[in-house]
């Protein structure tokens, strides 16, 4: 028996491997320890054959395909947005939240990995969405007209918003993530109660802040407050992070809402006339549809602030082996 003979068998066995999630790896190289107490070939071929069908290595070729495939559409995508700036911070975005996704299924981070039913839902939802998402970044990738490419950042910039924050809260609340559920609550209950703030004072002393500062300024508040309510001796430095993150990301993106909201139907005492040019009494109705556009940079903010919070959850994750008594167990 020649050595190639002897590498093919444990160079397959080996490919398999690294792409089985981290609870599967010390199943893999005991069968790689085992693999090399054989000498026959037949018998090596036989061996490695029958752990590549126990293993399933077919599911993580898949997850890897769909994040690659996903993460190549969406940069092709974002290649096509006429603004540099955000064409980079756009992909930056998508390269952090592919890998996020990446890593955290090799941990086992997001939940259930096995062959349960509510796994599989979870999984064949997510494989579906991935191919949507790549097939409308491709369709946009080279739009035909000026208007069809304004229409396609649009979509992108959305997509990229409810795609951070979809990953940002699934591997904050994750089963291995560092934040407790004291962490969680703090750090949504410091971004409502910072939005309520911001909304209370501009229903008492209209209009509707014409720049973002106030929003801002609340957002440092409710950023402040998740973090010292997780440090001391009770808390952890990579709750404080976690909680600042999530706190930060949710305020943003719920003054965006109560903006868009109050523009669309709030009333006319609380929209500010910022359409000096406008016709005789179309101020109000005009100044309705600009008010928002300064809040669309929080918006973006928010998106950043989630991509973060996940990358955060991942680094920060606990071992497999060191479960946290009291801390949120949530099954994606």
């Amino acid at each position: 028996m020649t050595t190639l003979d002897r590498d093919r068998p444990a160079r397959l066995l080996s490919a398999a491997a690294r792409v089985l999630p981290a609870g599967r790896r010390d199943w893999a190289r005991a069968m790689q320890a085992e693999l090399a107490a054989i000498d026959e070939p037949a018998e090596r071929w036989s061996f490695a054959w029958g752990c590549l069908r126990a293993s399933r290595p077919l599911r993580g070729l898949l997850h890897l395909l769909a994040v690659l495939g996903t993460l190549g559409a969406l940069l092709a995508w974002t290649a096509s947005v006429d603004y540099p700036p955000l064409a980079w911070i756009l992909s930056v975005m998508a390269s952090v939240l592919a890998a996020v996704c990446w890593q955290a299924r090799r941990s086992g981070m997001f939940g259930p990995t096995g062959d349960g039913v509510v796994a599989r839902l979870l999984r064949g939802a997510g494989y579906l969405t991935a191919v949507a998402l790549a097939a409308v970044a491709l369709a946009h990738a080279h739009p035909a007209t000026l208007e069809a490419a304004d229409a396609g950042a649009g979509l992108l910039a959305l997509g990229a918003v409810t795609g951070s924050f979809l990953i940002g809260l699934t591997a904050a609340s994750a089963r291995r993530s560092a934040a407790t559920r004291r962490v969680l609550v703090t750090g949504a209950g410091s971004a409502l109660g910072a939005t309520v703030l911001w909304l209370v004072v501009v229903l008492v002393a209209p209009p509707i802040p014409a720049s973002v500062g106030w929003a801002l300024a609340v957002t440092a508040v409710a950023a402040a407050t998740a973090v010292l309510a997780n440090a001391g001796g009770s808390g952890t430095t990579e709750g404080s992070l976690l909680a600042g993150l999530l706190a930060t990301a949710g305020t943003m993106v719920l003054v965006f809402v109560a903006v868009l909201l109050l523009a669309r139907f709030g009333p006319d005492r609380l929209i500010p006339d910022i359409t000096p040019a406008a016709l005789p009494g179309q101020h109000i109705s005009e100044s309705r549809i600009e008010i928002v556009d300064p809040y669309v940079l929080i918006l973006f903010l928010s998106a950043i602030a989630a991509t973060a919070l996940a990358l955060a959850a991942v680094l920060t994750r606990r071992p497999a082996a060191a479960p946290i008594p009291g801390s949120r167990r949530v099954d994606h």
